[in-house]
């Protein structure tokens, strides 16, 4: 029964890695199960003993990429806790992205057509915002439009900080995930490349504005 099982988690693991080859090589608008079938070597009858469509199969990576950004910002952030623990989350963020090039833009890039996203992605995706969200200051930056705070007061709650905090956190997360696509697009070759200064620059400035 283990080498039964152990064989079927194997074939999981090989359609999986697959599937993140075409995501490299291809983009995630090109993930098809009979291409991962062909290039993982089975038949495409196997691979929907695994996952039963396209958009299954994408969730699951979209899932492992939010939960090694999870657990590699929360391991940086652990042992850092006040003033710059800001800084160390927004940097551990631009060291995953850098290492982890397509799951970074398959997750904060361009939405795959047709794709909706299960409640799991979104509750994967709250992990990583909260590891910057507990990180800002609640009297940081400017107080936010009422329209906007009024749209905030809910998630807000849950996160345990007030509408205003919550706004002013994804506007600089925000500005983080920005700079990191244009970085990872190449839109900086010939001005700021590499992009480390200018990074720092950025985190600087956020600094000056309340956060970190």
């Amino acid at each position: 029964m283990g080498t039964r099982s152990e064989a079927k988690e194997n074939t999981r693991q090989q359609l999986l890695q697959a599937a993140k080859d075409v995501v490299s090589s291809q983009g995630p608008t090109a993930l098809s199960l009979r291409d991962v079938a062909r290039r993982a070597g089975v038949v495409p009858s196997a691979v929907y003993r695994h996952f039963e469509s396209r958009d299954a199969l994408l969730t699951q990576l979209i899932l492992y990429a939010y939960t090694g950004l999870a657990e590699h910002l929360e391991t940086a952030v652990a042992s850092s806790e006040g003033h710059g623990a800001w800084r160390t989350a927004a940097n551990a963020l631009r060291a995953w992205a850098l290492a982890n090039r397509h799951e970074f833009l398959l997750i904060y890039g361009t939405p795959v057509p047709g794709y909706r996203a299960p409640e799991a992605t979104i509750s994967a995706a709250v992990r990583v915002a909260a590891v910057f969200i507990s990180r800002t200051p609640q009297e940081a930056g400017p107080p936010a439009d009422p329209t906007l705070r009024k749209q905030l007061t809910a998630p807000a709650a849950d996160f345990g900080v007030s509408a205003d905090g919550l706004a002013h956190a994804l506007a600089e997360v925000s500005q983080l995930v920005g700079a990191l696509i244009l970085e990872l697009g190449g839109h900086f070759v010939g001005t700021a490349d590499p992009a480390d200064q200018l990074w720092d620059h950025i985190l600087t400035r956020q600094s000056l504005g309340g956060t970190g």
